[in-house]
């Protein structure tokens, strides 16, 4: 009976045995993937004949985070496991000398090493990392032969690894793009996002075989496919084609490469994503939805996007009023400014130097406080200078030379004014024209200064009539009627030249300045053979722009018979000379006064004549005519005159309270101007197309 016991006793105690045995391998291995490395150690250990365990416990102990572990071991166990052959060791211990990783040096050599000794195993990942980096190690005779085994197996990372290594030689003989493209082609067409980006690439830069067409058809396949790197290239490209050709047709794709890129987090696309809704910037076929854009700028703004963290805080500047928002304003430009963004360093020293804006957020600041703001402001303004950002340079050299604002240097705003100049400045040689011609502080006159940089200005920038900065189009226009004045006066050392005086003015009339296009219209109407029609042109274009003594020269020109007629024919029109003499005359402009005068006097409309020449004393006339047509009314017309005279001034004269026109430097007007002046990005009403 005992011995039937202990039989049946040791029966069980060997089937025990045996099924722990045959459990240590999968008890090891599912501890280990739950995490609970303790008990995984542990039957690893147990299953110290199995390469398999062995492995797991290698792991384990190289792995220091985890308590207990010993990566002296856990190496000496793989290297162990990798001298028997392992394929898992040997791609493990490649894997780590490559990254220098798993308490081990980064060590290439190595990696290639341990990667050699397991191309046997055939496994595809492996092969490829060993391609991969014998290519990075400019070994291509060991690279090439086991990209081909793979290409063989159909391996598509293998194809576009190939392809890559053929684009990216040094030597531009040896580049094969052909074979590089009929590597990639059948993975891109069976779907590879990461073989139809390469495609695109190799289209869009490689000028070989470039191919708009179709580095866009590829990149699009491959955004389709999730490739973000792909999204961002359409983004660029729809972009590009928005901006050279701005129809209904490239805004939408435009936006929809923004929105497919913001959706995927990409900051930039959702900054771009919020200035659309906020103010159309892209174009007017989109409502504007304030909540939106905010929704979406404050999403890039919260991944740290410097852009969108300036036009966040240009938004507050413009929408918003209060102490609260210029703080928040501040804020945030300071933020883009650290991050790198000139415009929001540049804005910001302009803001601070001028009291716009504070970062305490208070409507009443101590006297501390405001020069402290302003010391931080010019410091702005010298960061964004020295990187470079001729506005800012512009704007602190006319700052330093000014003395306005609190610090005075015209030598070191001088300094600056010519490093904008080199840095492609329109404003900045104007400036410079400025000083010289006048002297400013410190600055004494140079004529000859003063003159090469008035050429400066007129010649800056390779298409003067593309001029989007307000101050460079003054800048210009200004520099180019100086000069042409000096060409036809022969002052301060220029030789006279009329033909150079009109080219001049002709370009200052084409940027729209009223001025040049009125001195052309008296050149062509006082010629030795005047050309009315071309006198007339001119003077229209100054009319359009407000000018009054151009609609009064128009008037002048329609009485004297002087307009060409359809017809052919020149002859009087009083009627449209009334016309042009009452637009300059609501414009206060008395010589139009005197003239609407004359024509009701020559119509023997008397009472109207005196009340004109009355309108035109009131505004500067020194014509006293008015008083000698009462003569010629009747005593009761004579009262009538008198009793309406008082309505008339106050409806037609000058009250004397009308700005005396203020001749202000273009130094003290770039010192002056609003921050950010040239940017009107959140007027709804301007910059929309």
């Amino acid at each position: 009976m005992k011995s039937a016991v202990y039989l049946s006793l040791l029966a069980v105690s060997a089937a025990l045995a045996l099924e722990g045995c045959d459990s240590n391998a999968s008890l090891c291995q599912s501890r280990y993937q739950a995490g609970n490395y303790g008990d995984a150690l542990k039957y690893c250990g147990k299953d110290y004949r199995n390469p398999a365990s062995r492995y797991i416990e290698a792991l384990i102990h190289m792995d220091k985070m985890i308590p207990g572990s010993s990566q002296e071991k856990g190496l000496k166990i793989m290297k162990e496991l990798a001298s028997a052959g392992d394929h898992q060791a040997l791609a493990k211990l490649a894997r780590s000398y490559a990254a220098g990783s798993s308490g081990l040096p980064q060590n290439e050599d190595l990696a290639l090493d341990y990667y050699r000794q397991d191309l046997v195993h055939k496994d595809p990942a492996a092969m490829l990392e060993f391609s991969g980096l014998a290519l990075a190690k400019n070994r291509p005779e060991e690279a090439l032969p086991v990209l081909e085994e793979l290409l063989r197996g159909g391996n598509m990372a293998a194809r576009q690894q190939l392809a890559m290594y053929l684009v990216s030689k040094k030597d531009p003989t040896e580049k094969d793009y052909r074979r590089a493209i009929e590597l990639l082609k059948p993975a891109a067409e069976a779907g590879d996002a990461e073989a139809a980006h390469a495609l695109g690439m190799i289209y869009r830069f490689q000028d070989a075989v470039r191919d708009p067409a179709l580095a866009e058809k590829y990149f699009t396949m491959a955004a389709e496919k999730g490739n973000q790197l792909a999204a961002d290239m359409m983004l660029t490209i729809s972009r590009e084609q928005y901006q050279d050709n701005n129809t209904p047709e490239t805004r939408q794709k435009f936006r929809k490469w923004i929105r497919v890129n913001a959706e995927h987090g990409a900051h930039n696309a959702e900054n771009l994503m919020g200035l659309d809704y906020l103010t159309g910037f892209i174009g007017s076929d989109i409502a504007i939805d304030e909540e939106e854009g905010l929704k979406w700028l404050i999403r890039s703004v919260d991944g740290e996007n410097r852009n969108g963290m300036y036009y966040l805080a240009k938004y507050y500047l413009h929408r918003y009023h209060t102490p609260e928002y210029f703080r928040k304003a501040a804020i945030l430009l300071r933020e883009a400014a650290l991050k790198g963004q000139i415009d929001a360093a540049r804005d910001l020293g302009e803001y601070l130097v001028q009291g716009r804006i504070s970062f305490s957020g208070s409507e009443e600041e101590s006297r501390e406080t405001r020069e402290e703001n302003r010391r931080l402001g010019y410091d702005y303004l010298d960061r964004a200078s020295r990187a470079g950002d001729y506005k800012a340079s512009e704007r602190l050299g006319a700052l330093l030379i000014s003395g306005k604002y609190g610090q005075s240097d015209p030598e070191r705003g001088v300094k600056i004014l010519e490093k904008a100049t080199w840095q492609g400045s329109r404003v900045a040689p104007c400036l410079l024209y400025e000083v010289y011609r006048d002297g400013m502080g410190s600055i004494q006159k140079n004529s000859k200064k003063a003159v090469a940089y008035l050429y400066t200005a007129v010649g800056s920038g390779n298409n003067r009539y593309n001029l989007k900065d307000e101050l460079a189009v003054r800048c210009f226009s200004e520099a180019a009627i100086y000069l042409a004045t000096l060409k036809e006066t022969g002052k301060m050392g220029v030789s006279r030249d009329e033909d150079a005086a009109l080219s001049l003015l002709n370009d200052a009339c084409r940027v729209n300045e009223n001025r040049a296009c009125y001195r052309l219209g008296e050149h062509y109407l006082n010629a030795p053979e005047p050309d009315y029609s071309r006198a007339y042109g001119y003077f229209a274009k100054a009319a359009s722009r407000g000018m009054p003594e151009a609609f009064n020269t128009l008037g002048n020109m329609s009485y004297e018979g002087k307009i060409p007629q359809e017809d052919g024919g020149n002859k009087s029109n009083v009627q449209a000379a009334m016309r042009f003499y009452a637009r300059a005359a609501a414009k206060k402009y008395y010589r139009a006064m005197e003239n609407m005068a004359r024509l009701y006097e020559d119509g023997g409309m008397f009472r109207e004549a005196y009340q004109w020449y009355a309108a035109a004393e009131t505004c500067g006339s020194s014509s006293r005519k008015g008083e000698s047509l009462l003569a010629k009314l009747s005593p009761e017309e004579r009262s009538i005159a008198k009793q309406e005279l008082g309505e008339f001034l106050k409806a037609r004269g000058c009250t004397g309270e009308e700005p005396e026109p203020e001749t202000v430097s273009m130094v003290s007007r770039t010192a002056d101007a609003a921050p950010g002046s040239e940017m009107r990005l959140y007027d709804s009403k301007k910059g929309r197309q």
